[in-house]
């Protein structure tokens, strides 16, 4: 049965094809197809697109492919909505149609492939078993990358050691084996014991704090009168049991139900008992009778203190009051004298004096407006008076009636200070009386919060109080009664309080105890761990971890032994071929030919028996020419397991000189004798030579003018 062969090609909105522009359509009808264009014209998408139909997105990922530039490589065309590839295969006259999308939804799968448009399948695995490849197998002999190629050119050994690995086929034993190494596991069991013998120092640790924790408990409980014989779970379920029979016989002298209290019979009921007893003394020590009763002649006694102080209060402010206005009418005399003496003041006095005042204003004014004409230049010249019309000497009756009006100011004078006085004294008679009223009005008001503070002790003694009587010393005698009251029940409750305060303190004893064994007990179940199941578990748990870390290193070392053997053979196999494609596309004289060193990961240059790393006097066209011939030589290997009967070539004469790109075409031409070609190049010249070389039929795609909308401009012929 023959080989898989590329038919053809669908392609819409996977990189650089855009959706809008509609499907791309490729046919591999001939035994060579050529893809020409510039750089950045959708060629590599083209060659991509049949990768990423058949492995879906791990070709879009850096840590499958191992290709650097795979890092956030994006399937779909930026400017699509969907990147959807149809491949189809023929083998043998049979047709391997196989379909993806990134797109979900649709009631369509994203993924499916059928035979001879039969039924669909969807099983992806399936798949690359008719295929017989999987994605390492796929770049390393189907699908030449460039990157593997310049990824040769680097000196970096890990750098070479991928390419070489991808080149090989031994990406996957490579990775496993560098994830063995990267798991240090040496290490990780050395962190193991470590945190194993943490384990121990703990223990260890803490016994040592325990047993410091007991000696301070054990020296608490002496410092309280506790010996060391009555450390012990028997003395203490006595304590406990006399705490019990203390309690009952309490409630049954004040006549009060005694609280339930659990059992004490084991350490772990020594706890709840303290708590419960601790309970129970507190609420016999709040029911006791004789507590209620002080504690309500407390109440009755603050409340009488307060109700005496709030009367004093009172009485205080109102004596004060009464005082003030006492003092008032001393100084000016009871208020219907003061009324009758501002009467006199408003309605005779100063009326009297405002009669005698405006009688001078007016002979005043006269005066004045006379003097006024006199002195105007038209009573300079009057020789007539303006209202008797008799003769005058005008300027000797002015200066008569400037005379007449310095007599008239000095007979105002004294009225109007006069007036000035009365109406000072008005003022301060109208103030008087203003205080006699408000003093009038806070002795109401304090007489009616002093007969409030009156009501407030009577209905607290029970009693109406008369006006006879007084009510500071009723309260006092009530107060008196109270402290005597309680007196008398000091004596009493102190009596009780010990009883109860001994129950308290026979409960503290026992918490000592329960502190001293609890410690004892913990130190035991210390001293027990490591016979625990627990600790045995963690034991051969770590026994079982050096056993598997053993294991993983023995599968490393033989992954190792099978990488270098795998390589060695796979570098055997190929030899041969290696070095006669090398030999006739590099054509150096001084080294001819190359070999793989499969342990160090070098590409050597040979001649005559001695070899030389090729880095060292390779240049960049001979390096490519190595990897060249190791790719074409794996790919056209008997050894082959896969059913691929294509090879995908992008770019794969950069860096060459003409000469090497025109022996490169020689070569590719044999190729075709038992392989199908794909290739893509941007190269002019070596676009010519393929033209011209390859002897067999072939398919020539040109893809040029490309823009973000409409992709490339595909052209055949």
């Amino acid at each position: 049965m023959g080989n898989y062969r590329l038919a053809s090609l669908e392609v819409k909105g996977f990189r650089g094809f855009p959706e809008s522009a509609g499907a791309k359509e490729f046919k591999f009808d001939e035994r060579c197809t050529l893809l020409f264009g510039v750089q950045g014209g959708a060629k590599s998408s083209a060659l991509s697109a049949v990768e990423w139909c058949v492995f879906g997105d791990k070709v879009a990922n850096m840590s499958d492919t191992g290709i650097q530039e795979r890092k956030d490589w994006l399937v779909r065309n930026k400017r699509s909505s969907e990147a959807s590839v149809q491949v189809t295969f023929e083998q043998d006259g049979k047709l391997l149609k196989v379909y993806r999308s990134d797109r979900k939804g649709r009631g369509k799968p994203q993924f499916y492939y059928l035979v001879n448009d039969g039924s669909r399948h969807e099983d992806e695995e399936r798949l690359r078993v008719m295929l017989g490849v999987e994605l390492p197998d796929y770049m390393s002999c189907v699908h030449l990358h460039q990157e593997a190629i310049n990824a040769l050119l680097i000196e970096a050994p890990n750098a070479r050691k991928n390419a070489l690995d991808r080149l090989l086929g031994l990406a996957d034993l490579r990775n496993l084996f560098d994830g063995i190494t990267r798991a240090k596991v040496a290490d990780e069991l050395k962190d193991i014991d470590k945190a194993f013998n943490s384990i121990e120092d703990e223990i260890r640790v803490a016994m040592q704090i325990k047993r410091n924790d007991l000696v301070r408990a054990v020296d608490d409980a002496r410092a309280h009168t506790l010996q060391e014989e009555e450390l012990s779970l028997e003395r203490a379920r006595a304590r406990c049991e006399t705490v019990a029979a203390g309690i009952q016989g309490f409630a049954n002298d004040y006549g009060l139900t005694a609280p339930t209290l659990p059992d004490c019979q084991t350490l772990e009921h020594l706890e709840p008992f303290v708590n419960s007893g601790k309970e129970a003394v507190r609420k016999l020590r709040d029911e006791q009778p004789d507590l209620k009763r002080q504690t309500e002649l407390l109440k009755s006694r603050s409340d009488l203190n307060r109700l005496k102080a709030d009367f004093e209060s009172k009485q205080n402010a109102l004596t004060e009051s009464e005082g003030a206005i006492e003092e008032l009418k001393n100084t000016h005399g009871e208020p219907p004298v003061v009324v009758e003496s501002l009467r006199k003041l408003e309605h005779e006095l100063l009326q009297d004096a405002a009669d005698r005042l405006n009688t001078k204003n007016n002979r005043a004014g006269v005066i004045r407006e006379t003097l006024k004409f006199l002195e105007s230049p038209q009573g300079e010249r009057a020789e007539k008076c303006p209202v008797c019309e008799q003769d005058i000497n005008a300027a000797h009756i002015r200066q008569h009636l400037r005379e007449w009006q310095q007599k008239m100011e000095g007979a105002i004078g004294p009225i109007e200070k006069e007036i000035k006085q009365f109406e000072s004294e008005q003022k301060n008679l109208k103030a008087v009386l203003r205080q006699f009223r408000s003093l009038q009005d806070e002795i109401e008001s304090k007489t009616r919060e002093l007969r409030g503070a009156i009501s407030a002790i009577a209905t607290a003694l029970r009693k109406d109080i008369s006006e006879a009587e007084d009510p500071l010393v009723l309260v006092t005698q009530e107060i008196a009664k109270v402290d005597e009251g309680l007196e008398a029940i000091r004596n009493v409750v102190e009596k009780s309080n010990k009883r109860l305060n001994g129950m308290d303190d026979g409960l503290e004893d026992v918490k000592r105890i329960i502190a001293v064994l609890n410690l004892q007990k913990d130190i035991e179940d210390l001293s027990k761990v490591k016979d625990s199941p627990e600790y045995k578990q963690v034991k051969e748990a770590r026994r079982a971890t050096h056993a598997f870390g053993d294991r993983v290193e023995t599968i490393g070392e033989a992954i190792h032994t099978v990488l270098l053997i795998t390589a060695d053979a796979k570098v055997k196999s190929t030899k041969t071929a290696i070095s006669a494609i090398y030999r006739e596309l590099a054509q150096r004289s001084d080294f001819p030919d190359i070999e793989i060193n499969p342990e160090k990961y070098e590409v050597m240059a040979v001649r005559d028996g001695e070899s030389v790393v090729a880095l060292q006097i390779l240049n960049k066209g001979d390096i490519n020419c190595a990897a060249l011939s190791i790719f074409l030589a794996l790919a056209t290997s008997e050894d082959l397991t896969h059913n691929i009967g294509f090879i995908v070539l992008d770019d794969p004469s950069q860096s060459l000189d003409p000469a090497h790109k025109e022996r490169l075409a020689n070569i590719l031409n044999r190729v075709l004798d038992g392989k199908q070609l794909v290739i893509a190049t941007s190269e002019e010249d070596f676009g010519v030579h393929l033209r011209n070389k390859l002897t067999k039929k072939k398919k020539i795609y040109t893809l040029e003018k490309w823009t973000e909308d409409t992709g490339p401009e595909v052209k055949v012929g």
